[in-house]
């Protein structure tokens, strides 16, 4: 009367006989990998490493630098040497320019100041050099 009626032939799912296996809920996670003493030993190795290689390659670089100063150094004087005999041929160039520009000018002497002035030493007022 007020429960519910099943019909004929169908038969209710239930637990098997002797129940369901225990579900286990535990954290089942593999190990960690390295030690932590491992992990800090690996870490100062590989930083000793590269400072070393950075102080090795430091040195290198300042030995190279001063392989470099020295050549540059004992090449100096010729290449002064060069620029002198440039800068000589250059100027009489000009020289000979301005000659040639002004030849038609009185009183112009190619190569003197253009700038006049009545500067004197304050000492030369003085009669002291």
């Amino acid at each position: 009367m007020g429960g519910p009626t099943t019909p004929k032939g169908f038969v209710q799912d239930g637990p098997p006989k002797g129940g369901f296996p225990a579900v286990n809920v535990r954290r089942n996670l593999p190990g960690g990998g390295m030690s932590t003493l491992a992990t800090v030993g690996a870490i100062g190795a590989t930083l000793t490493f590269g400072m070393v290689s950075i102080i090795m390659a430091n040195r290198q670089r300042k030995e190279l630098k001063r392989e470099e100063t020295d050549i540059r150094f004992s090449i100096l004087p010729f290449l002064q040497a060069e620029t002198d005999v440039k800068l000589a041929f250059v100027q009489a160039k000009q020289l000979e320019n301005e000659a040639e520009i002004m030849k038609d000018v009185p009183n112009w002497e190619a190569g003197a100041n253009v700038y006049h002035s009545r500067y004197m030493n304050p000492m030369t007022v003085f009669g002291i050099n």
